[in-house]
């Protein structure tokens, strides 16, 4: 049967549903739009796939076989699965999808962006239910697996290409230390390498594999400088307390300025240009590339990026 089963056309499933209806090929083949000669080559497939005769002909038409009339029974059952996959790529509808949703974003960026995220995807989902979750090491290993549907990171973060990335945003990086630095405030238009390598640091490593180009370390190396480093944590609220605390500086972005209003933003010396911005993208595996789920979550929080990040109170 398994052979059988191989070679069975669901299209002649939807004529043998039609003949055990109407107990007529006849009337069966007019209904379907088809020719009586086809349709009746259609049921001697049938019969030859199934190994059954499916129809007795009677005087005013056929009388179906018991499994004739048992496969007609499950035919809708047989395609409720596919036709549901059918109009979830077809008529998809953000504002009726009642499933979940799991966004893994890397830490600073959730921290940043997260109220602004949450807020414009539930707005565009409002029966969805979400996951927002940091990334981490193990990360790239659950976006492959599927058990997130959207990844947002920074250039930082090398990833594979099973994952597809597109661009969201960028963001100018600066210094940021707090207001009324000693050293920083007397150089308002720019800062020079031999100033700013003598001062502290606070670093915010790369949540899980990194391009090694865009750390903060290796360029001060590139120029020479060996970085102090006075704390290292992934949490931006403690980095903003010691920079608060201490004549530290971070290399950050604009958005950490608006989540922490003491700090300020003080201009960066010469740097190599992949360590100039933040390129901020976002993603989900090559395999859902034509998901209409994925394709209009990517859609949304791009939107949601395309005036730059802002402030939500």
């Amino acid at each position: 049967m398994a052979h059988q089963l191989d070679t069975l056309d669901l299209n002649l499933m939807r004529l043998l549903k039609a003949v055990v209806e109407h107990k007529s090929i006849k009337v069966a083949a007019m209904q379907l739009g088809i020719s009586q000669p086809s349709a009746s080559r259609g049921i001697a497939r049938l019969k030859t796939t199934l190994n059954d005769p499916l129809f007795v002909r009677k005087p005013h038409g056929v009388e179906p076989s018991p499994m004739a009339l048992r496969l007609a029974e499950e035919f809708d059952n047989i395609l409720a699965p596919i036709e549901k996959v059918l109009k979830e790529f077809e008529d998809f509808s953000a504002a009726e999808y009642d499933g979940h949703l799991s966004l893994v974003v890397d830490p600073y960026l959730l921290d940043e962006q997260g109220q602004q995220l949450l807020r414009i995807c539930h707005q565009s989902f409002p029966k969805a239910t979400f996951t927002f979750s940091n990334w981490n090491s193990y990360s790239q290993d659950e976006m492959l697996d599927g058990q997130h549907d959207y990844c947002m990171l920074d250039q930082e973060t090398e990833l594979p290409k099973d994952l597809y990335m597109r661009p969201l945003f960028t963001e100018k990086r600066m210094i940021v230390a707090r207001k009324n630095h000693p050293t920083l405030s007397q150089h308002q238009d720019v800062n020079d390498w031999e100033t700013v390598s003598q001062l502290p640091i606070i670093s915010l490593p790369a949540p899980a594999s990194y391009n090694p180009l865009c750390t903060v370390e290796s360029e001060y190396q590139r120029m020479g400088y060996q970085p102090r480093v006075l704390l290292k944590t992934y949490n931006l609220r403690l980095a903003a307390q010691m920079l608060l605390d201490t004549d530290a500086i971070m290399y950050a972005s604009t958005s950490t300025i608006r989540l922490f209003p003491a700090l300020a933003a003080y201009p960066m010396p010469a740097v190599n240009r992949e360590f100039s911005d933040f390129v901020i993208s976002g993603g989900f595996v090559q395999s859902n590339r034509n998901h209409p789920l994925h394709q209009h979550l990517h859609r949304v929080i791009k939107k949601c990026f395309q005036a730059g990040p802002v402030k939500v109170e």
